[in-house]
């Protein structure tokens, strides 16, 4: 973990952060989702969202060669709201992945350490909430959220993609 190192992410690194997407998801989540929905789904996952890499929540991470081997951030508003949906103290966890190839290194421990970290100071965070691939529970439930439901994530009208909403309170001083 000596060689990775976190930046925030810019519009500039789009592409970079498509294609470490597309190389994470396509491979993690084969265990937890049907193909069909898979090649169905890719197309959202994979693309990654520009008003997030703007925020100056968003991080990369980064080995000693500049390669980006993992990616997530958070936001005051809740994904997906056209309304600007936003609670006092509490933030939403945003689109994270690592590179298969440096999966369980501590590398998105390492970015959500960052999230909590900057949460707290920026925001007065005291609650995180995310939605979550079902293959990422797992990592979600070591960070210390909980799962409160299931969650269709709306794709589009005809398609959602089945996930978890989770939580984690009371985040320490």
């Amino acid at each position: 973990m000596d060689d990775i190192t976190l930046h925030i992410a810019t519009l500039d690194d789009a592409n970079a952060v498509s294609a470490l997407f597309e190389r994470s998801y396509s491979r993690l989540l084969v265990g937890d989702y049907a193909p069909e929905t898979l090649k169905r789904a890719m197309p959202f996952l994979s693309h990654a969202n520009p008003d997030l890499l703007a925020s100056g929540t968003y991080y990369l991470a980064k080995n000693s060669a500049g390669d980006v081997v993992g990616a997530g951030g958070w936001t005051a508003m809740r994904p997906g709201s056209v309304d600007k949906d936003v609670q006092t103290g509490l933030a939403h966890v945003r689109h994270f992945a690592v590179d298969p190839d440096h999966a369980r290194k501590g590398i998105g421990a390492m970015l959500f350490n960052r999230c909590l970290v900057d949460a707290r100071k920026r925001e007065n965070v005291r609650r995180f909430e995310c939605y979550s691939t079902l293959s990422a529970r797992r990592f979600y439930e070591t960070c210390g959220f909980r799962v409160i439901g299931n969650f269709d994530a709306p794709f589009a009208p005809d398609f959602t993609f089945p996930s978890l909403h989770m939580l984690r309170d009371q985040i320490a001083d």
